[in-house]
């Protein structure tokens, strides 16, 4: 289980300045009432879930049962880089075949017989010749691994790169690096992938800043075939889209496909609708995760700024996957959707920032499902009511908090379930919890943020992960189940 903890500096500070309401509810004493919603769905019998483009003006008023909203997603910070023109033929070219995951020790050699048998003049370099990037780094960072990939795809004169398999939620970012790695330096090349990584291939090569990668897909999974079956495949499957993928021009369109929108003023309004018409809007644009979501009106996300010192557009991180830029008004806006009360906003930056952190993330995109969580110690679990108790993650105020989690995957972090969320079976949706400080101490046991070096009076927020179920097992024949 990979952990990150947080403290809470934020939340101390405003602990002098919040009043503790009954029930426990903690609101500033400049907090405005709160916001009421109306439902209304359709005016005079007629029924429109949109409102017109008007409705989208800054400051332009909404008719009644209407919501005006922005967006949860941040800005893509990588810059596209100008990939090389495709080759006009493999005849003459030197081509290097890297990668060793999912059975590349047979599709591999085939696809060096393929190169020779149908371009004789062709030069092949394998993995154990040239080695291979690993996945590739987020912007501003280096990896030793791919620094001496492309020096050596210089030195050898490699004019192409070949790299597979994809057949993970891991190994296909890996096999994916090496091909970032050449377009980087100019080299054309194809990634070979399972039809379900094939999303993955596109979604990690373009996060950094290929605009239009290129994959050849294998039909099925890769560990479920006989060493006939991957031949054949490797051969009669792949092989036409690897040289397809090498020598096809890029287009303008497939730029387009391929590469993200940028987005635009983090407060205008993206949409107006009912709350219906903005749940579907939201869904179609892969901003929800499909339960329904509090529409995020400026004044509603507004309320949530009174809960820290920071400014809305103070930059919290620029967040892998996806590396976007993060700044606190997305955080608030997301807060807003997942049903949180405006006084989580210390928490939900907290686990914002742990979303940052290469050591909580590592397990995220693995097909074995590992599902983000938190828990909560200090005084702020207290004040801000979430639960220690039995049954605490289904409590309602744990509950949101949770659902935060899930939100910040997709709209703060760009993990996508099929995409770049390999999880064989998906996931549960995450939860969050508080320990339960004072039975600890009753039996002489220090609360976790202690063991960690924090005072008991402090607040933290700890972001980790679980391997609750969906541990995926590599698939098998019913006849190869039979015989065992």
């Amino acid at each position: 289980m990979n952990m990150v903890t947080r403290c809470l500096p934020v939340m101390l500070l405003l602990t002098g300045a919040v009043g503790v309401e009954p029930g426990g509810m903690v609101r500033p004493a400049s907090a405005a009432p709160a916001l009421s919603t109306d439902t209304q769905t359709g005016t005079g019998g007629a029924f429109s879930y949109e409102c017109a483009d008007e409705c989208l003006l800054p400051g332009a008023p909404v008719p009644a049962g209407t919501f005006a909203v922005v967006s949860p997603v941040g800005k893509q910070t990588v810059q596209m880089i100008a990939q090389a023109p495709r080759l006009d033929s493999l005849n003459g070219k030197t081509i290097a075949v890297v990668g060793g995951s999912f059975m590349a020790h047979i599709t591999h050699p085939e696809i060096r017989r393929l190169i020779l048998a149908e371009y004789p003049t062709a030069r092949v370099i394998l993995l154990n010749e040239i080695g291979a990037a690993g996945p590739f780094p987020g912007p501003g960072m280096t990896r030793q691994s791919v620094d001496e990939f492309q020096r050596k795809l210089r030195e050898m004169g490699v004019n192409a790169v070949i790299s597979g398999n994809g057949g993970c939620g891991l190994c296909t970012p890996k096999e994916t690096g090496s091909s970032i790695a050449a377009e980087y330096i100019g080299i054309p090349a194809v990634t070979i992938a399972a039809p379900t990584f094939v999303a993955q291939v596109y979604s990690n090569a373009v996060n950094h800043g290929v605009p239009a990668p290129r994959a050849a897909i294998y039909p099925g999974a890769f560990s479920a075939h006989s060493p006939e079956e991957l031949v054949r495949n490797t051969r009669e499957v792949v092989w036409p889209q690897i040289v397809a993928a090498l020598t096809e021009p890029i287009t303008e369109a497939e730029i387009a496909e391929r590469s993200q929108a940028a987005t635009g003023d983090p407060k205008g309004r993206v949409f107006a609708g009912t709350i219906d018409g903005v749940n579907r809007f939201f869904t179609e644009q892969r901003w929800s995760d499909g339960l329904p979501i509090i529409p995020p009106t400026v004044e509603r996300v507004e309320e949530f700024l009174k809960y820290t010192d920071r400014p809305w557009d103070k930059v919290v991180g620029v967040l892998p996957i996806a590396y976007r830029e993060t700044l606190v008004w997305h955080v608030a806006v997301n807060g807003v959707m997942s049903g949180c009360p405006p006084e989580f906003m210390p928490l939900l930056i907290a686990y914002t920032e742990a979303l940052a952190d290469g050591d909580y993330r590592r397990t995220l995109a693995s097909t074995h499902a590992w599902t983000p969580f938190c828990w909560v110690n200090g005084p702020v679990a207290r004040q801000l009511g979430i639960e220690a108790q039995q049954g605490q993650i289904n409590e309602p105020r744990n509950a949101a908090l949770g659902r935060f989690i899930n939100l910040a995957m997709m709209n703060l972090g760009g993990y996508y379930t099929k995409e770049n969320r390999m999880g064989t079976f998906g996931y549960l949706m995450p939860w969050s919890m508080a320990e339960d400080e004072a039975a600890c101490l009753s039996i002489g046991w220090k609360p976790y943020h202690v063991q960690k070096g924090y005072n008991l009076s402090q607040s933290t927020l700890t972001a980790a992960s679980a391997l609750m179920w969906g541990n995926n097992l590599t698939p098998a024949s019913h006849e190869r189940m039979s015989r065992s």
